[in-house]
């Protein structure tokens, strides 16, 4: 197993970066051009490390490669070198699996109240980085959060400031004003970011998206703006408002996989 090439793709998805692996599953016959194992990782600007064999072969499984990051769903790919087209004469005939490995996905909490501490926990357990911000060191500490891997006490909206944002962040903002809710949506509302959460009524939803709208936002980077967050599921308390964002979060994240057929014949 090639080691260094496995830290460099654990470098890129910790980084923020998507990648695939391609790995050499099965060799019928002697004559194909690399063995069982052997494998490739593709980064998703198109740049590779590895070798699975060269040649047409390679070209498409790196093809293969970009779809998977894109569609987030593995692929089994088998390829003859027995003079087909295009023509080559190896001999015998490989497959190679290919899957994708994810950019490690971070989940910034704007605000450590009632709601955002049974969402961190949540979040954490399907495995996101989670980031904690507020400006009251009595609720944003490490006693309060043990499980948060960041936490950044200070005005939220300046802390957000503060971080590179990209499509592998995932933002919910939940302080305790709603003066600081505006501000933290105007810092990020035109970001990369995969998810843009907000806790609100219908009135703060509709005055929120006014403000933006005199602020100059495009109507576009508005829309994207989930809020209020979360599906409704008559949530009432903290713990089931958590579990209706993360639900919305998931299913945005699967949206690929949203629709099976067992759901579809549920009366």
């Amino acid at each position: 197993m090639d080691h260094e090439l496995l830290y460099h793709a654990y470098q890129s998805v910790a980084n923020g970066k998507k990648c695939a692996f391609a790995t050499i599953v099965e060799s019928t016959e002697k004559g194909s051009p690399r063995k069982p194992g052997a494998k490739m990782v593709v980064y998703e600007d198109g740049t590779f490390e590895g070798t699975i064999g060269g040649g047409w072969c390679e070209e498409d499984v790196k093809k293969a490669c970009l779809k998977v990051i894109k569609t987030k769903k593995p692929y089994l790919a088998s390829f003859d070198f027995q003079g087909g087209k295009p023509a080559s004469y190896c001999g015998g005939q490989i497959k190679v699996f290919v899957e994708p490995l994810e950019a490690v996905k971070n989940f910034i909490l704007c605000g450590a109240g009632h709601i955002a501490l049974p969402l961190s926990f949540m979040m954490k357990m399907l495995n996101y980085r989670v980031t904690v911000l507020d400006d009251r060191k009595a609720y944003a500490n490490k006693k309060r959060f043990p499980h948060a891997d960041k936490i950044m006490v200070g005005h939220p909206a300046k802390s957000l400031g503060k971080l590179s944002l990209g499509p592998a962040d995932h933002i919910m903002i939940v302080t305790h004003a709603h003066a600081h809710d505006y501000e933290c949506l105007k810092a990020v509302v035109s970001s990369k970011a995969a998810y843009i959460g907000v806790i609100s009524s219908h009135a703060k939803k509709l005055k929120m998206q006014a403000d933006l709208k005199k602020a100059g936002i495009a109507s576009r980077d508005i829309r994207r703006v989930n809020i209020p967050a979360g599906i409704d599921i008559g949530a009432q308390t903290p713990q089931e408002i958590a579990v209706s964002i993360c639900a919305e979060i998931v299913s945005l994240e699967n949206q690929s996989y949203v629709g099976s057929a067992k759901f579809k014949e549920k009366r």
